[in-house]
């Protein structure tokens, strides 16, 4: 491989892939059914694998914006203000978590490419027993340890330190609250708990940090106040919901130093951000036959147009999702809508591929293992391998295009059968979950 800076150094993360590859494999095709402590253990020695193999691999993002994001909410300043265009675009709450991060690198001279990263994986690991909570009690076990062992879901923690396990964190826990003992998921003669309007209030309480982390849980929104069985209920988790997300926008001033005055510009910054077209799906084929200079993205009448149409594209693809699966399980609802984004929009990074796994591994349908898989390989070769070639620009858009055979396997795996669902009899089987889709969950 001529063009890569240490063929022994990429040998060594592949083989940390591998192994992460082959436990779900082996886990998907016999149906292992570990302990939550085992599985826990397994998710933490991988993630701790892939840190130490890949740890010099420094994302810009994890490496700049976040850094930067965290010593400005340290030191009481505002991170969009004082951020360069695109560089930090969210509520605090994820800056004042870096902040923490900052901390301990000054103070405690931890390096930043580590402190920063082990949040993200201890995140995981609490994502890993939601998925538990939210598949059947007999599929539990199986669907934690395919999480764990995800190759995509380690790499996303553990390489790129990204905050999409604090935002699946909440998301999940939104879920576990509304969906909990209702949709016959316990084992018979377990006690049910029964869904309270603090129940959801709580759950609103979540889904807004989960929001104000990133915006994209957003998404699940749809799925969740489908699940909820009456208006009131509906009313009181939107009530909640706003009522956070709008009390850590008015508070900006005390958390990280706003001025008030420059509140509504933050605002706009919010509302108006996009991520830059072009990397993943149908944007990248017209970017191949279309160039644009990296540092042209934001300005260049082409990219421009492509975002708004990406945009307007990526709802109606989700509108669409969500009318189709109106009556499915809350919890394949929610896979589809994070899966119709992936589809059809134009900005896309390869973290995002994260947002459907935990419902997925929850309730695996008939291909959600070739879905799995062929995400795997391309997270693992954009995070392990393109990031140590020399000609990046040369190879780059051949890598992007593959991303046309990651969305046809995700359209493949989306649960058609189960559209409709019909809740199970109290103690009863589901028999829409899909568990039998696994080689050893049937026997």
């Amino acid at each position: 491989m001529p063009h890569l800076i240490d063929p022994g150094e990429v040998a060594l993360r592949l083989v940390a892939f591998a192994a992460c590859a082959a436990l779900m494999i082996a886990g998907w095709r016999r149906g292992w059914r570990p302990s939550l402590k085992a599985t826990l253990a397994v998710a933490l020695a991988l993630r701790v694998l892939l840190l130490v193999v890949a740890g010099d691999f420094k994302p810009y993002d994890l490496h700049i914006d976040f850094h930067r994001a965290g010593v400005n909410a340290l030191e009481h300043r505002d991170p969009i203000l004082n951020a360069p265009q695109t560089g930090w675009n969210y509520l605090p709450t994820y800056a004042l978590y870096l902040a923490t991060n900052v901390f301990a690198e000054r103070h405690l001279g931890v390096p930043w490419m580590v402190v920063s990263r082990i949040g993200p994986i201890l995140f995981d690991l609490g994502v890993i027993v939601l998925v538990g909570l939210l598949a059947s009690a007999r599929f539990r076990p199986t669907a934690r340890f395919l999480y764990a062992a995800n190759p995509l879901t380690v790499l996303v923690s553990a390489v790129h330190g990204q905050m999409e396990p604090l935002c699946l964190l909440f998301a999940l826990g939104a879920f576990v609250l509304v969906l909990r003992g209702r949709f016959g998921d316990e084992e018979p003669g377990a006690p049910v708990p029964a869904l309270t309007g603090r129940r959801v209030l709580a759950a609103g309480v979540l889904i807004a940090l989960a929001i104000s982390v990133k915006t994209w849980p957003a998404l699940f929104l749809p799925a969740l106040l489908i699940a909820l069985p009456t208006w009131a209920y509906r009313a009181r988790l939107v009530a909640a919901m706003g009522a956070v997300l709008a009390l850590l926008f008015v508070t900006m001033p005390l958390t990280v130093g706003t001025p008030v005055a420059k509140l509504p510009e933050v605002a706009g910054v919010m509302i108006g951000y996009h991520p830059v077209v072009g990397t993943f799906g149908w944007t990248s084929v017209v970017l191949w036959a279309h160039p644009v200079p990296a540092d042209r993205l934001l300005h260049d009448p082409l990219t421009v147009a492509l975002g708004s149409a990406g945009s307007l594209l990526t709802l109606a693809a989700i509108a669409a999702a969500v009318w189709w699966w109106r009556r499915a399980h809350p919890v394949d609802l929610a896979m589809v809508s994070a899966s119709a984004f992936q589809v059809v929009t134009a900005s896309h990074g390869v973290q995002y591929l994260e947002w459907a796994a935990p419902f997925a591994m929850a309730r695996p349908a008939r291909r959600t293992g070739l879905m799995t898989v062929a995400i795997g390989l391309y997270a693992g070769f954009g995070y392990l391998v393109m990031t140590m070639t020399r000609n990046w620009a040369a190879v780059a858009p051949y890598y992007y295009m593959s991303s046309l055979l990651v969305i046809a396997a995700i359209v493949a795996a989306l649960p058609w059968a189960r559209r409709v669902w019909s809740p199970p009899a109290a103690g009863g089987p589901d028999e829409g979950r899909g568990e039998p889709a696994l080689a050893g969950a049937a026997r």
